[in-house]
């Protein structure tokens, strides 16, 4: 009996620590107005996290291997791995990256408003066979992308979690001009999701500079308008005529044929303007996987597993 007690506590004070540590990281993110301090607590938060799953594993294990009432602790267990299975399926990334920690000599950038960044999107929502997109998805279009080359966008200073889709990095509000711009140089493909606030307009100026790495991706008819007047202010003309709506077009290396695409927000239709752009721009061919097809894929080998037990096991 005492060994059930010891799991049980062992239980309530991982869950507690787990809380703890994780709203301790978000006080001291909110209250930071440094970008190398608050990526200093996210790194943290992830050691001390893994710090207390090694320490309950192993308390786990000790008590259901020595221990009498083996079925109830084993119990107790699954009960926890069901818990953290749930939270993984519907937490959020973690990053606590800055631009001197990328070592990746080929990378694509992602540039957006922040404001279309979709924290309510989780790994669950994508698995899902009939997920309907109402809107340009972030999620969906970067799982695709991410498959040619790592993905990074700038994150929001204040957040510990990210939504899902490219990896965040986190600039100093003071300074996130020069190092953009570090990071438009660096990168081997720009990808803009156009949105007419301040910011992303002078991210789209700033293209001007990289032409022929740029991918321009429209989702909103008004507000590529709204920038055109900004851009005319400026005496700056860098969309395209005819991108509107939902259009992608980038130009091919020698700067000469631009390619206008349009697509609708289905998995099937990222799948294929990615492919087309990865293989205009750098002439790369990759098997794809759509997050429906990997979901069927796990179904199928869940399925051919249990058989093969069964078979083994009964037969």
């Amino acid at each position: 009996m005492i060994d059930t007690v010891i799991l049980f506590i062992s239980i309530v004070l991982f869950i507690a620590a787990h809380e703890f540590i994780r709203k301790s990281a978000m006080r001291h993110i909110q209250e930071s107005n440094c970008a190398d301090e608050s990526c200093f607590y996210r790194k943290k938060f992830l050691r001390l996290r893994l710090i207390a799953v090694i320490i309950f594993a192993s308390v786990a294990i000790y008590v259901v291997v020595s221990g009498d009432n083996t079925g109830v602790n084993s119990g107790m267990v699954v009960l926890v791995l069901l818990w953290s299975s749930y939270i993984n399926k519907h937490s959020l990334p973690l990053s606590g990256m800055r631009p001197k920690d990328m070592t990746q000599a080929n990378f694509i950038l992602y540039l957006r408003g922040f404001a279309s960044d979709d924290y309510s999107l989780t790994q669950k929502d994508l698995g899902k066979l009939n997920v309907k997109l109402s809107t340009f998805s972030e999620g969906s279009f970067i799982n695709i992308l991410k498959q040619y080359m790592p993905v990074y966008a700038v994150g929001m200073t204040k957040e510990l979690n990210s939504p899902i889709g490219a990896k965040r990095i986190y600039l100093d509000d003071e300074e996130w001009e020069s190092e953009v711009l570090e990071l438009m140089t660096r990168a081997s493909l720009i990808v803009i999701l156009l949105n007419d606030t301040p910011s992303c307009i002078w991210e789209i100026c700033k293209s001007n500079q990289f032409k022929n790495k740029t991918v321009f991706i429209s989702n909103d008819t008004e507000k590529v308008a709204n920038i055109r007047k900004e851009l005319n202010k400026q005496s700056v003309y860098l969309l395209p005529t005819g991108l509107k709506g939902q259009t992608i077009s980038y130009f091919i290396e020698d700067g000469n044929e631009l390619i206008i695409s349009g697509y609708s927000n289905t998995e099937k239709s990222y799948k294929q303007i990615i492919k087309e752009l990865m293989f205009k721009k750098f002439g790369l061919t990759r098997f794809v996987l759509t997050q429906k097809s990997m979901t069927l894929m796990l179904v199928i080998l869940y399925i051919a597993v249990s058989i093969l037990l069964y078979c083994v096991l009964f037969l």
